[in-house]
Formats: structure tokens, sequence, C-alpha cells
């Protein structure tokens, strides 16, 4: 496959994508960090999840990380979902649900230009920028997610929740992401 070199080019070669070719599609990715760049919005302390792209069968989201700014422990819905890294670097750390909460099973960092899988059947999992800089990572869901289980670590215990973004293709919403 050649390189892809475009945000535009991306979503065009998934939007024809079977499945199993996905993966490759990805591994393709030869995008400058300036093209992403046009859709990253950034939370002092936190982090940002920017809307590029959502068709039925994928949603494309770049998640723009304030220094040490982590995702609570969470599921995907039962969907495929993969983490290319743009800039920066972050710690995935994986989970098992146990009676009593929440086991660590796997840490691993994700540096510029890796791919991460994950899928409910694996577990859960924590994003975590755990640099000094900034990092911004795409996160590729196959189907888009509507609602997630997130960990609540104050009860013990996993609650859905509606995801939400801070921007779609650009504009600004309202309300702030979990």
């Amino acid at each position: 496959m050649n390189k892809i070199t475009t945000v535009d080019l991306l979503i065009e070669c998934f939007d024809g994508a079977e499945p199993f070719e996905q993966i490759g599609i990805l591994k393709s990715i030869a995008i400058p960090k300036s093209h992403f760049e046009e859709y990253a919005t950034w939370k002092k302390g936190g982090y940002t999840r920017n809307c590029i792209a959502r068709r039925d069968g994928f949603e494309f989201i770049l998640l723009c990380w304030d220094s040490g700014a982590a995702t609570p422990i969470h599921g995907h819905g039962g969907e495929d979902c993969w983490i290319y890294q743009i800039e920066g670097s972050i710690k995935e750390k994986r989970y098992v649900e146990v009676e009593t909460g929440c086991d660590i099973t796997n840490e691993s960092v994700l540096e510029e230009g890796g791919i991460s899988y994950m899928h409910d059947r694996m577990g859960y999992h924590t994003i975590e920028n755990n640099s000094e800089q900034v990092a911004m990572t795409l996160h590729v869901y196959a189907n888009p997610i509507d609602y997630c289980k997130v960990y609540n670590e104050e009860a013990g215990f996993f609650e859905l929740k509606k995801m939400k973004y801070d921007t779609i293709n650009r504009k600004v919403l309202k309300k702030m992401s979990i």
C-alpha cells in the first residue's frame, strides 16, 4: 500500500476498506503532524476529544493531551480501537475486572509512529501522557462508540457513560469530554 500523506486520504481509504484492511491502512500513515494540528484543541491539565470524521463504520478522534493528563479506566463499547501516536509519548495500562475492582495486566509506552490495539474482550485500559510535553494521538474506532463502560474509582464499579466530543470537524462544542 502507498503511504497515506493527508487526513483526507486516510478518511477516503477507510471509507472503502474491509475490516481486515484497516490495520494495513493505519500502518501506511505518513501524515505530517501539521495536518493534525488544524483539528487540535487543548485543555490545561486534561485532554480533548476532537472528532475528525465519523461514518457508520468508523470514527477518527484526535486526542490532545496536556502533560500528565489521563483517561479513566474504560472499555470501548464492544468496538475495535486503534491508537496511532502522532506526537509525544503515552503510557497505556491494561486491566481486567475482578471482584474487588480492577487489576493491572500490562503497561506499555507508545512512541511517535507507534500503533496500539484494544477491544473489550482484552479487558479495559487507561491512557496517560506520562511526559512533560504535550502529546497527540489518533483514535480509530470501527464502529463509532457512543457509550462505554468507565470505572468509577470512588464507587468501585463500572458505569455506562455517554461519549462526548470537544470539537466536531474543527467546530468547538460547549460541553467538555469526560
